[in-house]
């Protein structure tokens, strides 16, 4: 096979792999919002217990023995399972009403949780 054959064969490759991803993770988002779109919008409340979720039809309390360790973005805080858990939580930061919020998580954060 010559070289610009080779070529455009891999450039077709790369495109059509990178199509099936994004439609997979497309679809993979639809299923998880059609999960969680029934329970309305959410708030959430942090403290040196856990963490309470009081939604529109649902209320929920996750103790932070459930997790193990957290790690913290530009815009989430995301915390990861431990022993008795495999799942991930997410906690918006543009949920806080301001900055202080943000650092008042953190503190209760590190103080229950590993930082990744």
């Amino acid at each position: 096979m010559s070289a610009p054959v080779l070529s455009v064969a891999l450039v077709l490759c790369a495109a059509i792999v990178s199509w099936g991803t994004l439609r997979a993770l497309r679809t993979q988002a639809r299923r998880v919002f059609s999960v969680v779109e029934p329970y309305g919008q959410c708030r959430m409340v942090a403290d040196e217990r856990g963490a309470v979720s009081t939604g529109e039809r649902v209320s929920f309390t996750v103790e932070w023995a459930v997790h193990r360790e957290y790690l913290e973005t530009a815009r989430l805080f995301v915390l990861f399972g431990g022993e008795r858990s495999a799942g991930v939580a997410v906690l918006p930061k543009r949920g806080a009403e301001g900055p202080e919020d943000v650092e008042r998580l953190r503190v209760i954060l590190d103080r229950n949780l590993k930082r990744l």
